[in-house]
């Protein structure tokens, strides 16, 4: 479905929130288009926190549109590992604390994961898409 990749200086959470949104919108998609941006500013953001690139480094961010209706937003960085991936997915806010990293994304309905490559590793998130509402019109018959 798409691909860009970002500078990873202080402007790449943004930047991938906003081309999200955008590439979501003009796409077309079933999916909670606000939410996937937030997702994909989550994905950015923890890439450049966590891989410690130089703020000209790019850092690639795909969408897919699966078959099933679902959307699969992948970002890559360098580093290979990811230590404590199931902390980082199932932590939560104490009482008071504010809401941060992967639980957002977590908050916002996506399924995380991730897979070591040759170039690093890829974090991906799974939206599902969004319910289409019954209209409860009478079957149309055919009439002779």
């Amino acid at each position: 479905m798409g691909s860009w990749q970002f500078r990873a200086n202080r402007y790449a959470v943004e930047n991938a929130r906003s081309h999200t949104r955008m590439h979501l919108t003009l796409a077309n998609v079933n999916v909670d288009v606000e939410a996937a941006a937030r997702v994909g500013g989550v994905l950015m953001a923890n890439a450049v926190t966590h891989s410690r690139v130089p703020a000209y480094a790019q850092i690639p961010m795909q969408w897919v549109l699966l078959q099933t209706g679902e959307l699969l937003i992948q970002v890559q960085d360098s580093r290979r590992d990811f230590p404590d991936f199931d902390e980082a997915v199932t932590w939560e806010p104490a009482e008071g604390e504010k809401p941060r990293g992967l639980w957002i994304a977590r908050e916002l309905g996506a399924e995380l994961a991730f897979a070591p490559t040759e170039a690093g590793k890829i974090v991906q998130a799974l939206i599902k898409p969004l319910e289409v509402p019954a209209f409860g019109f009478p079957a149309v018959r055919h009439i002779p």
